[in-house]
Order: C-alpha cells, then structure tokens, then sequence
C-alpha cells in the first residue's frame, strides 16, 4: 500500500510542478485544502501523514485540476501525455457565458489565420 500511496505523492508533485503550480493553487483549483495537498506529497519525504489514503473524491478534484485521468495519478509510468492541455483546464474554471465569449474570440482568431496565405485585396476588389 505504501508503494501506491509514494507513486501517487509522486505523479501529483511531477504534475503540478510541470503545470507551474503551487501546492495553494493546486488545492484552489482542486477545491481541497492546501494542507490536503501538503500531506498527500509529503510521503515522499518519507513521513506518513493523515492523507496516506485520500478519498477518491480527492484523487477525482486533482486529478481534473491537473488535467489528467484519475488512473494517470495512480500510473507506475508516466502516461505518454496530458489529457488536457493548460487552455481546456482554464476553460473548465470558466463560467459558461465566459465560455461562448471565449470561443467567439478563438473563431475570429483562426479565420484570420486562414486568410493569412490568401492575397489581400484592395478596396478596388484587386490583388
């Protein structure tokens, strides 16, 4: 059981310090406590702590924080990538009118895009 709770301690440090993290914005992300978070990764110190064996509540908040599936958290190797990239997890904080404006922005971003290798015109309709 110890070697599960160490690999999870793991993956959740190796995560969140990839995403450029804290242990606070993690658990603000995650709606746990930082403490929660704190005592989920100090296994790796060696010490046991009172979040040993976290709910599967928990390990379900980290691990849609961290952008990834729960059995990721649990993996002996890392999975090959994240599910989700830094922009789908902002969007999953986001309230759902932010959202649609959000997604509004993206489109006129890439339509641009796409014309960008088509000639422009001129206001007489010429090359």
């Amino acid at each position: 059981m110890h070697d599960v709770a160490l690999r999870l301690a793991e993956r959740v440090r190796q995560l969140r310090q990839k995403c450029s993290l804290t242990q606070a914005s993690l658990a603000g992300r995650a709606g746990v406590t930082v403490e929660t978070v704190a005592r989920l990764e100090r296994v790796i110190r060696g010490r046991d702590s009172a979040n040993f064996n976290p709910s599967l509540d928990t390990l379900l908040r980290l691990s849609a924080a961290l952008g990834v599936d729960v059995c990721d958290l649990l993996a002996s190797k890392a999975p090959t990538r994240q599910r989700d990239d830094r922009l789908t997890v902002l969007l999953r904080r986001a309230s759902p009118a932010t959202t649609q404006r959000i997604l509004r922005v993206a489109e006129v971003l890439l339509s641009d895009d796409d014309g960008e290798n088509e000639p422009r015109r001129t206001r007489a309709g010429r090359h």
